[in-house]
């Protein structure tokens, strides 16, 4: 589990805080490469580690931490990102929006603490700043 798809992506790091696994349907549709892309893109940006709270979620583990009910969480499409070590919130969210074309993302939302970046189909990027999600690593 130290290794992952990508560099500096963990297949650890994408699993459900609830110890599942990421789900191997999400594997070998290829999203899971898709998603590492986008992080990866949005590591190279700042050449530092980006702490990920929330990667894949189960349904019910979903459910219990309050998250949307249609979450690109359960999908395997979504990460919920730190910002690096002496950026911002608000320079980390607005340098990944202003590029959010060139990354491929499909929704971005800043949360208090967080910024969460996903590569849900579609047409127009959806953008919303959340304040009910709690904010902890047992996301």
């Amino acid at each position: 589990m130290t290794t992952g798809p990508s560099p500096h992506l963990t297949w650890k790091e994408l699993a459900c805080k609830d110890g599942t696994i990421y789900p191997d349907e999400f594997i070998v549709d290829n999203r899971v490469y898709a998603l590492s892309n986008v992080f990866e893109a949005i590591r190279d940006m700042y050449g530092k580690p980006i702490e990920i709270l929330s990667a894949y979620r189960t349904p019910s583990h979903n459910r219990k931490i309050g998250g949307a009910r249609n979450s690109q969480h359960v999908l395997g499409r979504a990460l919920d990102l730190k910002p690096p070590k002496g950026v911002t919130l608000e320079r980390f969210y607005d340098d990944i929006r202003d590029n959010a074309a060139k990354l491929g993302l499909g929704g971005i939302g800043k949360y208090k603490t967080f910024v969460h970046v996903d590569i849900r189909q579609s047409p127009k990027l959806a953008v919303w700043f959340g304040t009910g999600i709690k904010d902890s690593r047992t996301r």
